[in-house]
């Protein structure tokens, strides 16, 4: 079928080609085989398996007579043609009352107290029915392997709004009770702006970002009910998007007033330790504080993890009883309080949300640290494990320091090939202040360390103090202490959230601590963060040369831990992530393993993009990045999105300028496929016309919520044209409101065939189709050629690779059916049963989430506890098609603007292009079979070359689909004879694959 609506010629005859089998017509390529499809009318599934998905059939008869009244473009298959919608959108006026359904704004998603199913968006995780896991693999009810993609939502959490918690700001910092966190991480008004960019962009798994601080700082066991209050209201909202989340109890070297963030000030005075005091005893390096006006030094943050503030916190914190066993605080042991009150506080909050679909879990603690635990000298750190730059004392400098006293402290600065040097030693505290309220050291008090009464001197009196047991002698093992702490936090999270997720992360860089069998086993995920070190560190990154700093910290040899180019930056990075999961299945266990932190400084090269405009760099770094995640077949949430981040700070933290987001918006840089794009075109782009509207959308969101297509212009609400040029909305309310309630009337109207297989009743958000690069979604983001790709989010048997090329936007994904087949998985219809009006009921996710079902008058339960009839579950019977979905997130922002070339190794496919999203269905069961994708754009001449200079029937020709949103292709499959007629009717041409335009 052309894209005219005009059938090809029928081909020439050919009995050689008329006499071939489908296995005869195999493509091969890399090593995959891809099986030559035929354009087929797609009935109501007369002869295919039911997935148990959100695509339920409707119970409607007069629906199904109106199934094929679908307006829109369309193809052919022998002499039938078949319409293809368009839209999934109906005008009301199209739709019978008994059709007619509505809903609100409020009840488009669960969540809202409504039955209404999600839509059935690939990034969308609601609607393969609640997460859970089986395995390595996150499931979803339907038994579909879940690839989780998001990001961290965000860096400014760790700070207050009020007073403006910015780390190169002190004004009120030390009046840590009197704080207020409201607005983290962005105003409810300024929900929809970015959780439909996340959406748009495909990153809607969430970890959420609540520090302790935030929680309860004005003192112990009294919470900020106001702010999570806040955060109800708008974790309520992410269902709309398609969006879930964990909370991330997020700290970095304890607390902001240690240089970092998390936990609030008034531990300190627990304690014993006065905040006021860390600057001049150098008992912690606090931006607030310490800087210059205009310093923001790069990375000086990670150095507290050694100095008195922080590692005196988790000491007490993890092994208070051991080490410090005199130290209470209101009768209460140091370590039992403080883990009570952090436990206590988050229990509270799982409490607060338990009624809310959207939260998935809980992480125990971002990045735990030992402190002084297991510390085998306190007279020097290992070089190969911690960060040496700039003022670092040794821990027994520290307690000198922190003790009064006045000490030479050596100073390190950045070298090659080394990455720091000592380069002169400075005095330190030479006010003589001490930095405990009651005078003198703890680990004085304990007998760690004394002033040598000769000389002044401090001096070590127990230097194995902290590797042993004081009394019993025995080693102290941190993990042990870790995983007592991480059993009794998950049992209280469990208690009044019985099915969340615990998510668990190793001290940075170091291996995961072994599960052993009285530990917790209960809905635990592995959660390590990974970062390329050495890049970080110096904010430089140009493709050439990377290291690999995981093994250098291990003794490797430095030129064996060197990669050259990106090939071998990708080589680097794939082989670091795959030691992080492996030694992680390992030790932690055969558990869902997800990198809760992965991303890149944007503040690299000297800033330079932030002048012109061109993230070359920032995307070959990411997808770099985000490759190796893909190979090792990873879920991961992005460090990080900041709706507050800006070029001239960054993240507002510490000199950080992580975020994926900025309102100063950047360019698009330049990206260019086999010549079809072009810089210099002559028509402006959005950020080109509007370089600060993301800003500007920050500050006046109701009016930009108001009407999605307008912009502010110096002032003036203007709208953008189609020809860029911008119109001047006075003369166009009129318009614009009837345009509003055009799409208020729809968006309250149910569309007749709102899925890509089955009937639903449910209708999707208004969105556009034209959403490509220049959408004014994409403003703001950085780097987004790498952030935004292709992935297989909910898969219909087990990964086995995942690749994206980032040069030609190729996205190639394999899978395998299941070895052992999980249950339930499909409903079975046979044309028997069709015959007898049984086995067409639908099966909703609903359904999936219940203890069971009665299916064909047998029970059936979602638990896989039962045997169900095997007629249904497992392979089907001989000539039946299997109905079970992956779906593939396809983002417009590569695609909107080329053609796309689909091919499958089985089975059959739709494309819908306002959802983003690829539905395949395969159709070899055996288990262990294996299924390949590939996707990649096609440029629109070459294209139309091909068509036309193809005879149809010819081997390996392509079929050109032009001017829908929602493509259907159904695959010949192994079971499809082979066509035996003299002429091979047309439009069934052999072609290997679909190319829609």
């Amino acid at each position: 079928m052309l894209g005219n609506g005009k059938t090809a010629p029928a081909p020439a005859d050919d009995p050689t080609k008329d006499t071939e089998s489908p296995q005869e017509q195999l493509e091969v390529e890399n090593g995959m085989t891809f099986r030559p499809h035929h354009l087929r009318p797609q009935s109501k599934h007369t002869t295919s398996f039911t997935s148990m998905s959100s695509y339920a059939s409707s119970d409607s008869e007069d629906e199904d007579k109106d199934d094929n009244k679908i307006q829109g473009s369309s193809f052919a298959s022998g002499d039938q043609k078949i319409s293809v919608p368009t839209t999934a959108h109906q005008s009301p006026s199209s739709q019978t009352p008994s059709n007619k359904l509505h809903t609100r704004a409020q009840d488009r998603r669960p969540g809202g107290g409504t039955l209404l199913r999600p839509a059935g968006k690939a990034h969308d995780w609601y609607s393969g029915g609640r997460i859970t896991s089986r395995g390595r693999w996150f499931r979803d009810s339907q038994n579909r392997t879940l690839l989780l993609r998001g990001v961290n939502l965000c860096g400014n959490s760790k700070l207050p709004t009020t007073p403006n918690g910015s780390s190169h700001l002190n004004e009120r910092f030390f009046d840590h009770r009197n704080v207020c966190f409201l607005g983290r991480p962005f105003p409810r008004d300024q929900a929809d702006e970015h959780f439909s960019r996340l959406r748009r962009w495909g990153l809607t798994f969430v970890r959420l970002l609540v520090p302790w601080e935030a929680l309860e700082h004005s003192g112990p066991g009294i919470y900020d009910e106001a702010f999570i209050d806040s955060l109800v209201e708008l974790i309520e909202l992410m269902p709309k998007y398609g969006i879930k989340c964990f909370i991330d109890p997020h700290q970095d070297c304890w607390s902001r007033f240690s240089g970092g963030s998390g936990a609030p000030g008034w531990t300190f005075e627990v304690a014993g330790l006065d905040i006021t005091k860390f600057k001049v005893t150098g008992a912690a390096y606090v931006h607030n504080t310490n800087q210059y006006p205009g310093d923001s030094p790069p990375m000086v943050w990670p150095t507290n993890y050694t100095k008195l503030a922080a590692s005196t916190m988790f000491t007490l914190f993890w092994a208070g009883d051991t080490f410090a066993p005199n130290k209470t605080y209101q009768g209460e042991p140091i370590q039992q309080f403080l883990q009570n009150r952090y436990i206590a506080c988050y229990q509270h909050l799982a409490r607060r949300l338990s009624h809310l679909d959207a939260i998935v879990g809980y992480e125990v603690m971002n990045e735990p640290h030992p402190g002084y635990v297991g510390l085998k000298s306190l007279k020097r750190y290992d070089f190969n494990t911690n960060l040496f730059f700039g003022d670092f004392p040794s821990a027994l400098e520290s307690f000198a320091l922190a003790d009064g006293m006045t000490l030479p402290i050596e100073v390190w600065v950045k070298s090659w090939p080394y990455p720091t040097r000592k380069e002169r030693t400075r005095l330190i505290n030479v006010e003589k202040e001490c930095a405990w309220i009651d005078g003198e050291c703890l680990w004085k008090q304990q007998g760690v360390w004394r002033v040598n009464p000769k000389t002044g001197a401090p001096q070590i009196v127990k230097p194995d103090y902290f590797t042993k047991d004081p009394i019993t002698g025995e080693k102290v093992d941190f993990y042990r202490l870790y995983l007592n702490f991480v059993n009794k936090y998950s049992r209280a999270i469990q208690t009044v959230a019985p099915s969340a997720f615990i998510f668990v992360g190793p001290i940075p860089n170091e291996p995961a601590p072994v599960w052993g069998p009285e530990d917790h086993e209960e809905n635990i995920v592995y959660a390590p963060h990974w970062y390329d070190l050495h890049s970080i560190f110096n904010k430089a990154f140009d493709g050439r040369i990377t290291h690999n700093v995981q093994g250098l910290s291990k003794g490797m040899n430095v030129f064996s831990a060197t990669y050259f180019g990106m090939k071998g930056a990708k080589k680097n990075y794939r082989g670091q992530l795959a030691n992080v999961l492996n030694i992680g299945l390992q030790n932690v266990g055969t558990k869902p393993c997800l990198i809760g932190e992965c991303g890149i400084p944007m503040d690299i090269n000297q800033r330079q993009a932030f002048m012109s405009g061109d993230y070359g760099y920032h995307s070959k770094f990411l997808d770099a990045v985000l490759s190796a995640m893909e190979a090792n077949l990873l879920s991961f949430t992005l460090w990080n999105y900041n709706t507050t981040n800006d070029n001239t700070y960054g993240d507002h933290w510490n000199g950080e300028d992580f975020s994926i987001f900025s309102l100063d918006s950047p360019r698009r840089s330049p990206h260019l496929i086999n010549g079809s794009s072009s810089p210099n075109s002559s028509k402006a782009s959005l950020r080109q016309q509007a370089p600060n509207f993301a800003k500007e959308i920050m500050r006046r969101a109701a009016a930009q919520n108001a009407d999605g297509g307008s912009v502010m212009t110096d002032g003036v609400d203007a709208t953008i044209s189609d020809n860029g040029s911008t119109v001047d909305n006075d003369d166009n309310d009129t318009a614009q409101g009837e345009r509003k309630a055009e799409r208020d009337d729809e968006a309250d109207t149910i569309m007749d065939d709102d899925s890509p297989f089955d009937r639903s009743y449910f209708c999707f958000d208004y969105e556009e189709s034209k959403d490509g690069p220049d959408h004014e979604h994409h403003l703001g983001g950085r780097a987004l050629d790498a952030v935004v790709r292709p992935y297989a989010a909910k898969v219909a048997g087990e990964p086995i690779s995942s690749e994206f090329d980032y040069n030609t936007l190729q996205y190639t994904f394999r899978f395998c059916n299941y070895i052992q087949v999980p249950v339930p998985i499909v409903h079975v219809t046979t044309p028997e049963q069709l015959s007898q009006g049984t086995g067409s009921a639908s099966l909703s996710s609903d359904l999936a989430n219940s203890d069971g079902f009665t299916l064909d008058g047998q029970k059936v339960a979602t638990s896989g506890k039962s045997e169900p009839n095997p007629a249904w579950i497992g392979h089907p019977p001989e000539g039946t098609m299997m109905a079970f979905e992956t779906e593939v997130f396809i983002p417009s922002y590569h695609y909107d603007d080329t053609g796309l070339e689909i091919l499958v190794s089985d089975g059959d496919w739709r494309y819908v292009k306002e959802r983003q999203t690829l539905y395949y269905r395969h159709r070899d069961m055996q288990p262990g079979a294996v299924h390949s994708i590939r996707i990649k754009p096609v440029n629109r001449s070459a294209a139309g070359t091909n068509l036309t200079s193809t005879k149809a029937g010819q081997s390996n020709s392509s079929v050109v689909v032009e001017g829908s949103d929602i493509q259907v292709h159904s695959g010949a499959g192994p079971s499809t004879p082979a066509n035996t007629t003299g002429t091979r009717p047309e439009g069934d041409s052999d072609c290997a694959s679909c190319i829609i335009m």
